[in-house]
């Protein structure tokens, strides 16, 4: 029968309960380091002045945004507002040990040089990273929510849309209050920020539109002892992993296959995906739901059956919910692998603790192709932007302009490079044209992803004046010391595959229905893949079960979601 526990578009906003992305969401934001950006004068209190001009702003061709105004319609704030307005920021939690996210010398140099300077107080709200739709759902709910809605997945901020968490914005009033965010960002905000036919939402801009620092870690001196040469093929791994067990040495604990519970991003089977499919895709590619009756999805549990029957991956894998047991296997020498962001803590939390246990153990990056049937790896590219926001709907007209005037003071290269990456001398170092960090741990020490949850809102990465400065400065600020060789090759494997990487189709209206199941339906997949996976013993019973269990998940509400998705999809309603 199927399941309506969720009345559409609850008062409490509970049909919001979508499951949020992580560092492969559309963000992914999910790095914990990032790239450098140009050079800044050494010093301890940079002129952040914003750049709001008197100069008459006028855009043409608007899409959605109002009828076109001129900067006579609107009030100079440069001067400051007369009267204290309170700008509610929100920041991510994650958790860092001796890190408060909304009270920090960071938080305090934003206040001093932007608040102080506009009689703004910037009241910083903590948002849980892995609890963020919940977090926003009740502030929402309860009419405490923050001035900014963000997400860095786009179908989340449909369903806040779909709550009416927004208001309305003007196209004119953000090129006046932020000219030069809106020359660089105007073009994609008109054409992704409209919803329904009205502008709703902003963007920052991304420039990396493909993680540079995940990768999926392989112990190298297993590989060197049992003279196998780096897998390349699904196939070639699925023997490597044979080969490993039979020696004796361990399974495979890959963060996309075997190494825990799938949950959450669902973009698991990327690899197996046909890319002319558009139509498929569009239907079924979603961060928020899984896909369990996708000829991709199938397939890829079809894999995964194969490995857990063959002992090739950890048999309790299902009980692995947050990756921190896929962590400890291979720390402790029991796995072969383990997926993960390559950064300077990598050293501290992975490296170290497996060279304690293991100090004959070498590492490489493994070949993306070792996921993938016949090697064709395939990922998922983020869309032309990074974090997404609107205005909170209960928000005063002064609010809002304090958002826009917030926004361009933070696009102004003085204060991104001192907000990205600190001072020189302090947290930094100029080393062959690119600032590496110093380790620093004053008072100004940056957090743990480069205060990126401050500056998000303009940029989903560090910004760099060329190609080469980033391919550096990447170097410098993820890789830990000795170990620069495994950026380096995820950089190598990102161009082998580049014709692989695909985003995820936008749509421009709410699936209300992925809004209103898709929180039973990742009960039902985590119920139903795990089964399917572990019990089915043949090739025979895999297909029986799978029918059975298809059947049962589209009956769930899955098939009302494609349904939806077609129509919108037929109406051309997508980027």
């Amino acid at each position: 029968m199927k399941k309506k526990t969720l009345q559409r578009l609850a008062a409490a906003g509970l049909a919001m309960a979508m499951v949020a992305g992580t560092l492969t969401g559309c963000g992914g934001s999910g790095s914990d380091a990032s790239s450098d950006n140009a050079d800044q004068a050494q010093t301890e209190e940079a002129d952040t002045s914003a750049t709001e001009t008197e100069t008459e702003t006028e855009t043409e061709g608007e899409e959605a945004g109002g009828e076109t105004a001129a900067a006579g319609d609107f009030t100079d704030y440069s001067g400051g507002f007369p009267e204290t307005v309170t700008l509610q920021v929100p920041v991510y939690e994650r958790g860092w040990e001796g890190w408060n996210p909304t009270d920090n010398y960071w938080t305090k140099w934003i206040q001093e040089n932007f608040g102080d300077k506009y009689n703004v107080n910037v009241e910083f709200i903590s948002i849980g990273r892995s609890t963020e739709v919940q977090d926003f759902t009740q502030l929402l709910s309860a009419g405490s929510a923050p001035t900014f809605v963000f997400h860095y997945d786009y179908p989340n901020i449909l369903a806040y849309y779909a709550q009416g968490a927004y208001q309305e914005l003007n196209a004119d009033e953000i090129a006046y209050y932020a000219p030069s965010f809106w020359e660089r960002m105007g073009d994609i905000i008109q054409d992704y920020g409209v919803i329904d036919g009205k502008l709703m939402v902003a963007m920052g801009d991304r420039t990396e539109l493909v993680s540079s620092n995940f990768g999926t870690l392989i112990r190298q001196d297993w590989l060197d002892e049992l003279q196998l040469p780096m897998p390349t093929t699904l196939e070639e791994f699925n023997d490597t992993l044979m080969k490993f067990k039979d020696a004796g040495y361990g399974f495979a604990t890959v963060g996309s296959g075997g190494g825990q519970l799938l949950n959450k991003s669902f973009n698991f089977d990327n690899s197996f995906r046909d890319l002319s499919d558009r139509e498929g895709i569009a239907l079924n590619s979603d961060l928020a739901v899984a896909a369990f009756s996708w000829e991709p999805t199938k397939e890829y549990m079809r894999n995964l059956n194969y490995q857990y029957q063959n002992g090739l991956i950890d048999p309790d894998f299902y009980l692995d919910q947050d990756g921190n047991q896929a962590k400890a296997n291979f720390i402790s020498g029991k796995a072969a692998t383990y997926s993960c962001y390559i950064n300077a803590g990598t050293m501290e939390n992975v490296i170290q603790p497996l060279l304690q246990n293991n100090p004959e153990a070498k590492l490489a990056i493994l070949d993306p192709g070792a996921n993938a049937p016949g090697g064709k790896s395939q990922a998922r590219e983020y869309w032309p932007f990074g974090m997404i926001y609107g205005i909170n709907a209960d928000a005063t007209d002064e609010e809002r302009i304090a958002a826009w005037m917030y926004i361009e003071w933070m696009n102004q290269d003085e204060v991104l490079t001192v907000l990205q990456n600190g001072f020189e001398g302090k947290n930094y170092e100029l080393k062959d044209g690119v600032k590496a960090p110093t380790g620093y741990t004053g008072e100004e020490k940056l957090s743990n992803n480069d205060n990126g949850d401050y500056w998000c809102l303009v940029n989903a990465n560090k910004k760099y004046d060329s190609e080469e400065e980033f391919r550096k400065a990447i170097v410098y600020v993820n890789a830990p010391v000795g170990y620069e060789y495994l950026i380096e090759d995820i950089l190598k494997y990102q161009e082998k595959y580049e014709e692989g990487f695909d985003p995820d189709t936008c749509f421009t209206v709410p699936i209300e229905s992925l809004a209103e199941y898709s929180s039973d339906l990742t009960e039902l997949w985590k119920e139903s893949y795990v089964q399917l996976v572990t019990r089915a013993t043949s090739d025979e019973e895999f297909e029986t079960m799978y029918e059975e269990m298809k059947q049962e998940y589209l009956d769930a509400g899955y098939q009302e979601i494609l349904d939806e998705k077609k129509a919108a999809f037929d109406a051309g309603q997508y980027h």
